[in-house]
């Protein structure tokens, strides 16, 4: 049997010390800096630049990186389902393959599944069902808009914050098994998932009659750094596997 076949934590641990440190700083806490730096000092020194191309629908920046981030996440996918290591760990094929998906379906979700791009009209029986007339799934329900944009929420609280900073003795079962403790990402994932907290937290505000006095309409960043989480994620989850 290989080493992945027969994973034990002391795999995981020589896995870990390759994870990102100081000299990969430029992208794990570089770009979430900068990120949130540019977002609140263009929409404080040219907020009608802001809105009419940072925000806007289909062309605004963030409106593509919404895209282009988790595309970048599903290709990531790909090269990690394509590692030896991985297809020998049965455990590790399939969470790839379920953050593969999700990385496609927010990908997808995010353009309409190409609508944006090939400007296509939505069909009748689809614009009934469709809050804003679109070929998406987000528009239709709670299920594939609130709840599961809550559950990635939460992934990033307990996965890109409360664990990694928590010390190794007291994560219980996620310092215990080995695919809990493969899939428990390291202290690099903290800044974007504090950035993805800070504007959630500016987002919750404004929603509860509070002004907008950092960015217009904060949740579009939200979004912004919960698919650069994935994204990050996605890499880290690469950096380790490629090891096995």
């Amino acid at each position: 049997m290989t080493v992945a076949a027969t994973a034990t934590i002391e795999h995981v641990a020589e896995v870990e010390r390759h994870d990102p440190g100081i000299a990969d700083a430029w992208w794990w806490l570089g770009i979430p800096l900068l990120s949130t730096l540019s977002l609140l000092v263009i929409a404080r020194v040219a907020p009608q630049f802001y809105l009419d191309w940072i925000l806007p629908e289909a062309y605004g920046a963030l409106e593509v990186l919404h895209v282009l981030l988790p595309a970048i996440g599903f290709i990531v996918g790909l090269l990690i389902l394509r590692l030896p290591g991985v297809r020998a760990w049965p455990l590790a094929k399939w969470a790839a393959v379920l953050f593969s998906a999700s990385c496609l379906f927010i990908a997808g979700e995010e353009c309409s599944w190409g609508q944006w791009f090939f400007y296509w009209e939505t069909p009748e029986y689809w614009g009934q069902l469709n809050r804003q007339n679109e070929t998406n799934l987000h528009n239709t329900s709670y299920f594939f808009n609130h709840f599961l944009r809550n559950i990635l929420k939460v992934a990033v609280i307990v996965g890109g914050i409360i664990l990694p900073l928590m010390p190794m003795q007291m994560r219980g079962p996620f310092a215990s098994i080995p695919i809990l403790r493969m899939l428990v990402p390291p202290g690099a994932i903290v800044p974007v998932s504090l950035a993805t907290v800070g504007f959630d937290l500016m987002a919750s505000a404004s929603k509860g009659g509070g002004i907008n006095i950092f960015v217009p309409r904060p949740s579009e960043a939200v979004e912004l750094f919960m698919y650069m989480f994935i994204l990050f994620y996605m890499v880290m989850f690469w950096r380790r596997a490629r090891l096995l």
